[in-house]
């Protein structure tokens, strides 16, 4: 582990407040969180610390190699992670946070009957096409240029792979349940991606991309806990994805509340899209927002 950042959960619960669903299919629960807005200002501090700490092996990634004791990275001019993330385009600020959303259900609110789940690290260190893109910014603004993160010529592709993992990890270090979290974060509901989430997770095998991407991270890291964690996902690496539980969840980001008559989420409530076809079970996550620009905002710019 690198991260070990909670929120206080009585700030979480009324900031992020659950919405009342019912459903009795096996192998299918959607849960959904509705944002109170004039909550966001008692949790705000924490949660900035908690995504800061996200993000912070994605900083060491990009500070590798220029580290300099006579030029400390306090001073932004000469820190290669300056503006990270903060002035990468709205569209990858919403991929992130989705991410993050999703980890942080899993971490303070369980998934698939269990609270015990594990998120090592975040994988935001593989979004190679925004490290460029940042250093581009960064010539740019230190060139004295005007600059507009969320134009349209500033975006850039998503990263591929896993968007997050999480595992149960018993007294013997070894890994018992695999938790494959696809994210998605719009400022519009698209039943499109919606769909694509399902049918990804669906595709997925035993054992998760992500998984060698993760012990990659840990590797870099001498702590008692990352060195016991990474030991843990090469055994599941090597043989133990075969016996291993693999679970799926979708974590679904909205900018929109549902006004529909009777209708509380976005997302199927009584059972998984058709596209998921496998018998995994599945945990849907779903978190409405009434202004996505302004979480973005709150969280990531104004830092």
């Amino acid at each position: 582990m690198i991260r070990s950042r909670r929120l206080t959960l009585p700030l979480l619960n009324a900031w992020l407040v659950s919405q009342a669903i019912a459903s009795s299919h096996p192998r299918y629960r959607l849960r959904v969180w509705r944002e109170n807005r004039a909550e966001l200002v008692a949790i705000r501090e924490e949660l900035l610390s908690y995504i800061n700490e996200a993000h912070e092996d994605a900083r060491r990634r990009i500070r590798r190699g220029f580290e300099d004791d006579l030029s400390p990275f306090n001073d932004p001019v000469v820190d290669p992670a300056a503006n990270y993330p903060a002035l990468l385009h709205r569209i990858t600020l919403q991929g992130y946070l989705g991410e993050t959303l999703a980890a942080l259900a899993v971490e303070h609110w369980g998934a698939h009957g269990h609270t015990d789940w594990i998120v090592p690290a975040f994988l935001f260190r593989l979004h190679d096409q925004e490290f460029q893109h940042l250093e581009a910014i960064n010539e740019r603004l230190l060139a004295g240029e005007t600059y507009d993160p969320d134009q349209m010529a500033e975006r850039r592709p998503g990263r591929t792979g896993d968007d997050g993992l999480a595992f149960r990890i018993n007294g013997e270090n070894t890994i018992t349940d695999i938790l494959t979290l696809e994210a998605k974060c719009l400022a519009q509901n698209s039943n499109a991606k919606i769909e694509e989430a399902h049918q990804k997770l669906a595709a997925g095998t035993n054992r998760p991309s992500g998984v060698r991407e993760l012990i990659n991270i840990l590797e870099e890291y001498d702590t008692p806990e990352a060195q016991a964690c990474q030991e843990a996902l090469l055994k599941l690496w090597r043989e133990g994805y075969r016996i291993a539980t693999r679970h799926d969840g979708i974590g679904y980001t909205c900018g929109r509340v549902p006004t529909q008559p009777g209708r509380v989420a976005w997302m199927p409530t009584d059972a998984p899209h058709p596209v998921y076809t496998v018998t995994r079970k599945l945990e849907g996550m779903e978190f409405q927002f009434e202004d996505l620009i302004t979480i973005i905002n709150a969280l990531y710019r104004e830092i």
